[in-house]
């Protein structure tokens, strides 16, 4: 009788550790962990490098957003397309707002890995989305956990682990018209 409660409880627990997305089925990602937020994370085993995470962490200023592998926040663009996906941040964009890229392994955790996909850029990359949304990194985020991207330029969001843009730090939803690039 106690067996099948115990490997119940066995299923649920291994069903909230990181899960693996193999990138030649077309999708990619990135994780973190860092000072300060939390992260649902548990530590993979990594088949092979070199990998890409996207994780799920929590933050006073915006509540929970995406992080990568350094615990570093990622970011989703206005001016970018979800439905087809496209990325319109190229040039001087690129300079303050680097894509995050597809590698050969991608792992999520507390992110929904059929949500993580890719789409191929003008200049040849291919970038990691989430819900459509192609990622990126921002460069003045200095250390795990920053949020200095947050809402610059009324165009550059955090994003959610649903692919959403991230709350602002007074709860209102960022939902403003775009007001200009924010680079």
């Amino acid at each position: 009788m106690l067996l099948v409660p115990a490997a119940s409880v066995l299923l649920l627990v291994s069903a909230c550790g990181a899960t693996g997305v193999d990138t030649t089925a077309g999708q990619g990602a990135a994780n973190g962990a860092g000072s300060g937020p939390t992260t649902l994370q548990q530590q993979p085993e990594f088949g092979k490098e070199p990998h890409q995470m996207l994780s799920a962490t929590e933050s006073k200023q915006v509540g929970w957003f995406v992080s990568d592998a350094g615990g570093f926040a990622l970011y989703r663009y206005d001016k970018d397309t979800a439905k087809p996906s496209k990325s319109n941040c190229d040039a001087e964009c690129l300079k303050a707002w680097p894509p995050v890229l597809v590698s050969d392994h991608t792992m999520t955790s507390g992110v929904d890995p059929t949500l993580v996909g890719s789409v191929a850029r003008a200049d040849g990359g291919k970038q990691v989305t989430l819900a459509g949304w192609p990622l990126y990194r921002y460069a003045g985020d200095k250390k795990a956990g920053d949020l200095t991207g947050q809402g610059k330029g009324g165009a550059w969001f955090a994003v959610t682990p649903d692919g959403k843009k991230a709350q602002t730090d007074d709860g209102a939803a960022p939902d403003q018209p775009s007001t200009g690039d924010g680079y």
